[in-house]
């Protein structure tokens, strides 16, 4: 059976999460045009030229972190990682993905939530796992939706 456009896109941005050196969280994302032709991918990690190694356990004091109601999930503050809906936006000409869709492996955070509501998308499907149970994925969702998006939130089988 032929995969769906969403089941497609998802693929690829957990293959592109798989790039990430976040041993907390591997994140993921595919930008489409309207016409469902890819425009951009990211993952999070360190910026470019950030000296590192490959794991951000070297760099970053959250991937120590155990107790997960502790810093971990609540707080960016401390961590150098730029996050993939930032890269995928960041590498993107806005003219060559305006009305499109941003497949997200995980819920967006607050203030990835706010940089795709101004990017001019129109769509948003997020992935939703065990792994995201402590997250609030309501609030940016229903955020995104007051900004005019279409935000469609599917759980990882």
């Amino acid at each position: 059976m032929r995969s769906t456009w969403d089941q497609t896109w998802i693929k690829v941005a957990q293959a592109m999460a798989g790039r990430s050196a976040c041993t907390n969280r591997r994140v993921g994302v595919v930008i489409v045009d309207p016409n469902n032709r890819p425009i951009s991918v990211g993952y999070n990690g360190p910026p470019a030229g950030y000296e590192s190694t490959s794991s951000c356990s070297d760099f970053c004091p959250r991937s120590v972190v155990t107790n997960i109601n502790s810093v971990r999930g609540s707080r960016y503050d401390n961590c150098v990682s730029v996050h993939a809906e930032a890269n995928a936006l960041i590498f993107a000409d806005r003219q060559s993905y305006a009305g499109g869709t941003i497949y997200v492996t995980n819920p967006c955070c607050w203030d990835c939530a706010k940089l795709v509501a101004n990017s001019g998308l129109k769509r948003v499907v997020l992935q939703f796992s065990d792994a995201d149970k402590h997250a609030d994925v309501e609030t940016p969702a229903n955020f995104l939706r007051s900004c005019g998006l279409q935000v469609d939130i599917n759980e990882e089988r």
